[in-house]
Order: C-alpha cells, then structure tokens, then sequence
C-alpha cells in the first residue's frame, strides 16, 4: 500500500495537507481519462508510487458529485489505514468524504463517496445488490497479492457488468504482477505504467551455515550489515514466514546485548490494531528499532524509516487438502516477485540495502509469482458465495483461473451437509443468511443453530477465539479451549490477568463479540459454567462434525476423528489424557493432523451423537490379538466404532473377507505349508519365467499380494489361524490348470529323477533352477546329467560325499569326470576308504555301498546294481 513517508507530517486534522509529490501523478491526468464509463484499466505501479492514496482522490474529482468509488483492500488493517490516510490528506476525520468498512466495524456517513472496503464486504454488498447503484468505480488495491476472495469478486462484478451495469468501471492495481497477460483475458483492458519512488537498493546473499537456525542468520545478519553503521533511530524490517519464527527471533535479539536497547517488535495479520500501529511508527529509541514482520509488510503497510531489509526468503501459505478436507500452513520459499517486492522496502528514503538469506543461485530458481490463492485454499467460503450469486459452481463465470471443479464439488456436499444448499446446489434460507454474516460459513452455521437452541453468547465466544489471533500461548496452557472460554468470562465480569497484552487482546474479543451477538441475534441469557463444556463440545460437533475424535490405544495423544484421518496432540498437552475430543482447529500438513485447540468431549454427548448420527452396520472383523473372525453389530459414527455386539446370521462373503485380512496380517508362513506344496510353487513359477501363460505366477510376493485369487472357496466356513491347516495347498497351487497341464508340468519340470543308482532322488527348485543332490558314487557312469524343458533347462548337479557333505557342484558332469573327479577322488579316498573310488568313474558300477557291500551283492545277484546306468527317467 503506496503511503507518503514520515516527512509529510502535515498540518492538524481539518485542514489539508500539502501533499508531496509522488511519481503517480504524473499518470493521473491518463489514468481517469482511461477511466471512462464501462472502462477496464490495469494500474501497475511499485510501491511508494501512491497509487493507494492519490488515484482515489483524482477518481473523485473527476466524478459526479453524487458517484461513489468502492476500492478493496486484502486485510481490515490495510483498508482503515488506508481511509484514514487519505482523509488525513483531504483534512477531514474518516467517515466523511472517505470512509471504510470492514468486518463488524464501519465509519461511513451520508457524505461519505469513497468507501475502503475489505473483500468480503464488497462480496456481501454485491450479493445484496449486483447492480451496485450509485458507484461509479470499483477498485481492487494489492491485486497482486491474488487472494481468492479477490478473484471471485472480480469474477463476478465482470458478470455483474456484463448484465446490468455496462457503465461500471473497474481498475486493478498491483505494485508487483505482470499486467500484459492478464489485460488479455480482460477484454478491452488498457495497461498503465508508472515507476516508483524508491532509490537504488542494493542486493546482498548471506546463504546459511551448517546448522544455523533461522533466528541466528537474523542476528548475524544484523550484527554484520546494521550495528556497525546504524543511524539514529534506524529501522530495519526482517521478514520471516510466520509468528512462531517472529517470536524465537525476537526472543535471541534482546538476549543479546545490544537488544536490550533497542525496540525491537513484531508485525503481523493477527495483531490489534494498536499493535499494528506500533510497528509502523517511527523508532522511539536512539538505538533504533527491529521489525519482525511477516509477508504483511510487502506491500499492504509502510513503515517509517527502513533504510535495510533481512529477508528470510520464506512465507507461510495455506493450502487446503481436499482428500482430507484439512487447511494445513506450508512453509515455502517466496517468489521472485515477493523477493522484489521485500527488497524495495528497503529504498523508500534513501539508498538502502536488503540482505537475502539464501544464495544467488536459488534465487534464479524460484518461481516468478505466487500461485493464485484460490487453488490452494479451502472452497467452501467460495462456493457459498457461488451458491448465493445462483452461480452453481461457477462454471459459466468469467474467472481470470477457476477453482478446480473436483474441491468445489466436495465444498457443495459439505454446505449441504450444512442445509445452505438443496440437492441441486440451490442456497437455501440458512445458508443465504450464512452468506450475509461475513464469517466461515461452519462458523456461521454454529450460530444461527445456537440461536435456535438458546446458547448464543457461548457460540459467539467460540466464533471470536476460532477467527481471531489465540489470546494466549499454547505452548503454556496447551491446546484445551475451555481455558480461552473462562477467560472471556471473566475479562466480561470485569476481572482479567495482570499482563497487559492479554488483557488488550480480550477486550478486542469481547468487542467483537457484542458485534456477533447484535448481528445474529441480539443478546441472550449467560450461559452456566457448571454445563459450559458439553455446550462447547456440542457447539463444536455442530460446526465441525468430522471432527469428533476418539483415543486410539496407547492414550499418547492420538485420535482417530470421524473423517477417518489420525489427529496427535503437542506430547504432554493436558489433553493428552482424554478419551474423546471435539476438535476446532487443526494443521492438517503431515500423516496425522496436528491438533491445535479442542475441548475433552464428555461421554454422555458422545453417546447423543450416536443416537443422533450413529448407524449400525453388521460386520466381520479380523481380531489379530485372538487370532480369529470377529462377527459383529458395529455402531459407527462415520470412522469411529462406538460400540460392539456378538452377531449371528452374517453371509458367508463377510467373514472370507474377514480371514483373507486376517492372512494378510499373519502372511504366508500361517499356511500349512509341505515339502512337495513348495516344490510346486516354485516349478510353477519356473515354468511362469521360462513360458509365461498359462502357468500362473506363484510367487510369495503374489501370492501375499492376492491370496482370494489362488486360495478361492477354501476359506469359506474359516474363522481362525488353526483352521488354515485345513488348507490344500496343492489343489489351491494348481487352480484352474487341467488335468492335461498338469502332466505337462510333471514331464517338463519332473519332481523326482531317477539316478544311476536306481534311487528316485527329488529336485530341488528353492534357487529358481532345478537342482540335484546325491552322493558322488551314485552317478558313476552317467555321463551327462538329463535336461529339462524339453533340453532348454541344464540341471545344477550337487555331488556329495558318502557322509552327505557336498563335494563338488557342476552343471557339465562330463567334464567333471575328465578332469574335477581326480581332484576331488584324491581328497576324500583317504577319508573314505570303506567306499569305491574308481580310476574310471564313467564304467564303473553305480551304488551307495561301500565296497564290500557292493561285492556282497554283486556276488548274490550280478545285474542287480547299475541297472539304469545310462538312463534316468522323471518321476
């Protein structure tokens, strides 16, 4: 936002000011000739031109008396300052010819033709009268910043235009965005250029060493660019992503010793209004002054005197997950246009300086804008609008870039859920008057239905603790909200904590909170504390159905919410050890969502809110600890199983279903697995590698994967582990191959061969090829070993020792004998005399026997040994 410096002081209120002159000016005369009637004009000027306070007030004096100029502005704290900088220099009070509105709050009069407004405020004016009679101009300030409510309120003033005021104009203005391709989907738009006042800046990298926090790069990113040349009372403007790193920073600044003397404070969105103002305001000490801010500072605030920026390179940004339904915050780096923006802050006086803590090179990476708020954030605001504009999901809008259809169809459900849509996405009574309330619509229905139920002043509490900044510090009281609700309580009985922020922070929310109640109903009677927590959780379970959370195993503060998603408390919150909790806030970044306010919900609403929304369902269940199908009634409340009763008569699909879960868990080794079961997964897979279809693909892997595909109808009837000993897994093996494959299979991938010996000796395939193991003596005279697969396939022969041990491994069991065997007879004959160890292996007798054995046998029947010497048939 484009204010004059602190050198125009200017005379007392009443009186106007002379003005300095800004680099707007010079534009001026073009911009409100561009401006005619139905005329669309880009303004892009950086910040310190004044295009903020000066083109309001040409607009005006080139208007009719009676006309009106509306100009939105992205936040409550940018649109009063704004009004009262440019009463300030038309030398009157705000709330006559200049005036704004933001929410529950307005200083406006008959007189008043310049109205700043927040986004939402010009949407609910808009819904209530599209034709906007009486305004001549409709500005939209910072539309760089691209917040999603901007969007869609230029989306439909343009429709608007289109069908009832052809007359209306409209000007965008932006310090930083490229205006060219959006004056190209803006029909007919002129683009206007004017250059800022601002001096050169110079630009330096002070990149993060090893395992230096944020908050140290600050401090010696002052001590080595602002301590040694520091003017008297110098301000230098920081920026970090969030409040968290605004406090750690502020925190390591006045430990130090030049801290101490300087005032160093804090700047951003969530702040009162005083404290805002404290951080604008020229330094009071002579030792200077530290502004930690917040991407607030780019461009909708000035401050006094900055002379050096230190930016993080970092922002903040919320993103809505529409899987989860969850806002959670995301830290990120800033574009290349944020960059710019932070670096100009520092060259509004003078030749300044800005520090960026990150290289060079990264910043040659970064993307060149931010991407457009409205397809991060949550929908649901949006298409409550859309509902109450009649424009479904906005389908047929001109958008500059429309939300993605999948999130605004999931936001329609949930504001049917609501009752603010019918079936067709028609608004309905309630959820026109959500529309009119300004606040998030879950809010707003909490509301109205307290109305209804007679606790409105505890609804109106939640509504202000859940929209406005947390008056106090979670990581000391942690994250109940009963704690907040008694502080409201007691700052309205006239009692209160002795620090004075707090103290501030309550009055600002019990303000607000007046406003609710006079804006949806007008007061009611105080609510009892006795029954204070049951109303706030019933409260909650109102605005946040999906919410509602139950202790998982273990109380270590997890949850399991009825959305189905896990939710954790900080460890050691007070929290921790409750059983149920109505939750209100929470990040939804990372695999649990992380809860950051709730209140303990009691068991009798738990058990209203199965009555009410609780269905039961019948159900078979794996039970892992007893090993066994659990058939049962289950009441649910969406995720969450609240209770559960013994059940009879389930049809057989269920409990299968159930054992194969339950075989999931337990795996493979559960099966009553044998000897030849194995050899015949593994010859199918073999026969799987080398042949593909049909031979199906039985390894672990798959089986695991899919056990209902191969196991079939044999689990049915199957309740527990020991009934899977009941298993054929060799009829399940085979599945649907004929009798004909089979033998196939036998002939080409055999289970036994029968060796020289006249022993049947099984293969083994556990390597994935076919393996044979015997003893040495037992394959004399076979000079090849058989190949399988029709030849494709060489078997791996183990030749063993007469104790069993292998002694040598081939798959050319000729070549052994020619040349391995001597090596190998030479080492074990002395070891096993007892046995033959011929000079020529290939003709001599094949046998098991040692030799006296041998010629015992051979004595008693000459042709019973080394019958099937050069043979070997599968078995």
């Amino acid at each position: 936002m484009d204010f004059a410096t602190s050198a125009d002081t200017g005379p007392a209120r009443g009186t106007a000011r002379p003005l300095t002159p800004l680099p707007i000016e010079a534009h001026l005369a073009e911009l409100t000739a561009a401006l005619s009637p139905g005329a669309t004009v880009l303004l892009q000027a950086p910040p310190g031109a004044g295009k903020t306070t000066r083109v309001p007030q040409a607009l005006l004096a080139s208007l009719a008396g009676g006309e009106q100029i509306l100009m939105l502005e992205p936040r409550r704290l940018a649109a009063r300052a704004a009004a009262q900088r440019i009463a300030d220099e038309l030398g009157e009070t705000v709330g006559k010819t200049v005036g704004y509105r933001v929410r529950l709050e307005a200083k406006v009069s008959a007189a008043t033709r310049l109205e700043v407004v927040t986004t939402g405020i010009f949407l609910r004016r808009l819904q209530a009268d599209p034709a906007l009679e009486g305004v001549a101009c409709v500005i939209f300030d910072e539309f760089h910043e691209r917040q999603a409510e901007a969007d869609l309120a230029l989306a439909l003033v343009r429709q608007a235009r289109m069908l009832l005021r052809e007359d209306l104009r409209l000007l965008l203005m932006s310090a930083t965005l490229d205006l060219e391709p959006l004056a190209t989907q803006l029909d007919g738009a002129r683009v206007i250029s004017s250059e800022g006042r601002s001096h050169a800046v110079a630009v330096q990298h002070q990149p993060p060493r090893e395992r230096e926090s944020l908050e140290q790069q600050v401090v010696r990113a002052l001590e080595q660019h602002w301590l040694p040349q520091r003017g008297e009372r110098e301000t230098v403007l920081v920026f970090l992503p969030g409040q968290k790193e605004l406090l750690r920073c502020q925190r390591l600044i006045t430990a130090t010793a030049w801290g101490e003397r300087l005032d160093c404070v804090l700047l951003h969105g969530q702040q009162s209004l005083a404290g805002q103002s404290a951080a604008i305001r020229p330094a009071q000490s002579g030792a200077g002054k530290v502004v930690l801010a917040t991407a607030i500072a780019e461009s909708s605030l000035t401050i006094e005197g900055v002379r050096l920026v230190i930016d993080s390179g970092l922002s903040r940004r919320n993103r809505f997950d529409p899987a989860t339904a969850l806002d959670g915050l995301v830290t990120q780096p800033c574009s290349q246009a944020s960059a710019e923006q932070r670096r100009g802050r520092a060259g509004r006086l003078g030749p300044g300086v800005c520090v960026r803590l990150w290289s060079a090179a990264e910043q040659q990476r970064r993307p060149p804008f931010d991407p457009p708020e409205l397809v991060e954030v949550d929908p649901l605001p949006i298409a409550l609008q859309l509902a109450a504009w009649g424009a479904g999901a906005g389908e047929g809008l001109p958008w500059l870039q429309p939300p993605a259809p999948a999130a605004m169809a999931s936001a329609r459900r949930l504001l049917e859920q609501l009752g603010a849509v019918d079936g067709e996405g028609r608004i309905s009574s309630h959820g026109r008057t959500l529309a009119q309330l300004g606040l998030p619509p879950r809010l707003g229905h909490m509301l109205l239905r307290a109305r209804q139920e007679g606790c409105l002043p505890l609804a109106a509490s939640l509504a202000v603790l859940l929209s406005e900044k947390d008056p106090l510090d979670r990581r000391e009281v942690g994250c109940d909200l009963m704690p907040r609700i008694d502080l409201l309580q007691t700052a309205a009985s006239g009692g209160g904590r002795d620090d004075a922020t707090t103290a501030a922070a309550c009055r600002q929310l019990l303000r607000l909170r007046r406003q609710i109640l006079n804006q949806v109903g007008g007061m009611a009677s105080p609510e009892g504390k006795e029954d204070s927590l049951i109303e706030v959780a019933r409260l909650l379970s109102w605005a946040y159905p999906e919410r509602i959370a139950v202790a998982r195993p273990g109380g270590d503060g997890r949850f399991l919410m009825v959305s189905g998603r896990g939710a954790i408390l900080p460890p050691g919150d007070p929290l921790v050890a409750s059983k149920a909790l109505a939750i209100a806030a929470l990040d939804g970044q990372g695999s649990e969502a992380r809860i950051q306010l709730a209140v303990p919900l009691p068991a009798p609403l738990l058990e209203d809110l199965a009555v009410e929304q609780g269905e039961w369902h019948d159900q078979a269940r794996w039970d892992s600890e007893a090993e066994r199908v659990r058939c049962e009634r289950q009441l649910r409340l969406g995720a969450l199983v609240l209770e559960r009763q013994p059940c009879a008569g389930l049809d057989s699909e269920q409990p299968r279903l159930a054992m194969l879960e339950g075989l999931r868990q337990l795996g493979l080794a559960a099966l009553p697995w044998c000897r030849r079961s194995r050899q015949l997964q593994q010859r199918l897979c073999l026969a799987h590698r080398h042949l593909g279809d049909p031979w199906p693909d039985r390894s672990d892997q798959n089986l695991q994967a899919d056990p209902a595909s191969w196991l079939g109808d044999q689990l049915e009837g199957l309740r527990t582990r020991q009934g899977l000993q009941q298993l054929d897994l060799i009829t399940a093996l085979w599945g649907s191959l004929d009798w004909q494959q089979r033998q196939q299979l036998d002939h080409w991938l055999p289970e036994t061969l029968t060796i020289p010996s006249g022993r049947r000796v099984a293969l083994d395939y556990a390597s994935g090829e076919p393996v044979l193991a015997a003893k040495l003596q037992e394959l004399f005279g076979w000079s090849q070993a058989p190949r399988l697969l029709e030849g494709k396939l060489v078997i791996t022969v183990q030749l063993l020792s007469p104790a069993g041990r292998p002694a040598a491994i081939t798959q050319d069991l000729a070549g052994f004998w020619s040349t391995g065997y001597r090596e190998v007879r030479r080492e074990l004959r002395g070891r096993y005399p007892r046995h033959p160890w011929p000079d020529d292996p290939q003709t001599a007798v094949a046998t098991a026997l040692t030799k006296a054995r041998l010629q015992q046998t051979l004595a008693a029947d000459p042709g019973a040994v080394g019958r099937n010497r050069n043979s070997a048939a599968p078995r």
